[in-house]
Order: C-alpha cells, then sequence, then structure tokens
C-alpha cells in the first residue's frame, strides 16, 4: 500500500505539467491506433474502460466516437485534469481515482473494451501486484471483451542499455522548460527510478520529480493474464521499437 500511496503522490506532483511533457510522443499515437482497429468491432453505446487514463486523452477520445466511457487512475491530480478537459471538450465521462486492484470493487460495470496505456504496467510494485490487478481486470471484461496495454520493451532496453540521459526543450504559452530525464535502473524484476528534472527560464531554477517503476518481462505478463483466465495474449512486436502493444481475451 505505501508504494501504491508513493506512485500516487509522485503523478499527483507533476500532473499540471503532464500534458506539456508528453506532447508530440509517438507512443500516444501508436496506441490510438491500435484502439482504432480493436473498436471497428465494438458497438458504439459500448461500455469501454481506460483504467491508466491520466489526464484524459484517450477516454475524451472514446467519448467522442460514441462509447459510454469510465476512466481511473491512481491519480486524484491527474482525475482533475482529466475531468477539466472533458468538461471543456463537452463529453461525459464517469470518472474515478482507483487502483487497478480496486476496480472489481470499484465497478459494478462490464467492459466490452479495457485499455491500460502509457507504460502504466511499469508502476507495479511487484509481481503479486500484477496477479491482482489483472485479476480486477479480467473481473469487469466482458466475456468477450478485449483488454489492451502497451508497455516498454524492458528485455530490449536492458540487453542494450539503451535508456541513457535526455535532454530536451518545450516551449509553452508563457515560458520555455528545459527538461532532463535520467534513470537508475537496477535489474530484473526490481524497483527502478526515474528522474525528471525541470528547469524554467534561462536560469534554470529546476523542480526535481522522482518516479519509481518495476522492469517487467513480456513472458511475465503474459503467464499472469493467461493465470487470470484471458484465453489469449497477443503482441504486436517491431523490432525498432522500444515499446509494443499487446492485447488480451
Amino acid at each position: 500500500m505505501f508504494k501504491l500511496m508513493m506512485i500516487q503522490q509522485q503523478y499527483d506532483d507533476i500532473a499540471n505539467l503532464y500534458d506539456i511533457l508528453s506532447e508530440g510522443d509517438d507512443g500516444i499515437l501508436f496506441f490510438r491506433m491500435k484502439m482504432e482497429k480493436l473498436l471497428i468491432s465494438i458497438p458504439p453505446g459500448s461500455k469501454v474502460l481506460d483504467c491508466a487514463c491520466g489526464t484524459g486523452d484517450h477516454a475524451i477520445w472514446m467519448a467522442k466516437q460514441g462509447y459510454e466511457v469510465t476512466a481511473t487512475d491512481i491519480s486524484e491530480g491527474m482525475i482533475q485534469q482529466a475531468k477539466q478537459k472533458a468538461q471543456d471538450e463537452g463529453v461525459k465521462i464517469n470518472l474515478f481515482r482507483s487502483a487497478w486492484e480496486e476496480l472489481s470493487e470499484k465497478s459494478d460495470d462490464q467492459f466490452a473494451l479495457i485499455i491500460n496505456p502509457g507504460n502504466s504496467f511499469s508502476h507495479i510494485s511487484d509481481l503479486e501486484m500484477l496477479d491482482r490487478s489483472v485479476r480486477a481486470i479480467k473481473d469487469i471484461l466482458l466475456p468477450d471483451g478485449q483488454f489492451l496495454f502497451d508497455l516498454r520493451d524492458w528485455e530490449k532496453t536492458l540487453e542494450k542499455d539503451n535508456m541513457q540521459p535526455q535532454e530536451f526543450d518545450v516551449d509553452t504559452e508563457t515560458s520555455s522548460l528545459l527538461v532532463l530525464y535520467s534513470w537508475e535502473i537496477n535489474g530484473w524484476n526490481t524497483m527502478c527510478k526515474m528522474f525528471v528534472d525541470i528547469g524554467v527560464g534561462e536560469e534554470s531554477e529546476f523542480e526535481h520529480y522522482v518516479f519509481d517503476f518495476f522492469t517487467i518481462g513480456y513472458q511475465q505478463i503474459q503467464e499472469s493474464l493467461l493465470k487470470a483466465g484471458f484465453s489469449k495474449v497477443e503482441r504486436e512486436y517491431y523490432p525498432d521499437n522500444d515499446y509494443y502493444c499487446a492485447t488480451a481475451e
């Protein structure tokens, strides 16, 4: 529970900057394309769930396509950002804070599609939490429903050691930000850290943010999904990408 509270606080702290930092992320567009393919077979009006909604972009898009959308996130700060964006866009979404393990307790609905975008499964704290999470997701999925998620390819990342420090500028309406990313990776199935330093203006007085994550392999997720009662898991894998999408049904 303590680790969950840490993740919640980490995303609460950066909620008002999240959209600025993720603008132009190719992974978001790639995930949206996969969603579109799955939704072709799901009639508008069906119930769908985004269980790692962040500031709500995917949930808002699905609502605009005519689906009955529920969206959850562990961070109350993210939920409040998503509520404001949905209100500004004029769409109705059922939004509430929830950890994945709590979903079957907090929702009486069953969903035709559940999505978990944004490399979110990396924020589990251990493999037991993964098992609890996918069981709760399976419990609220319709018998013929589908679960879609994406994740960093940790096998490739650890083999090639390709998470080097990054530095880039982000221009906002009022200022220019200098953003620095760095990582502390301790091996397989361990808690690791991502550091985000954001400086404002020429003097670059930095705000420091720390995010915990867990290195987990695709085979481990696949085994957990099958153990939870999913009958089939398929990965859409591209050797040149650092992330992959996978569906379970």
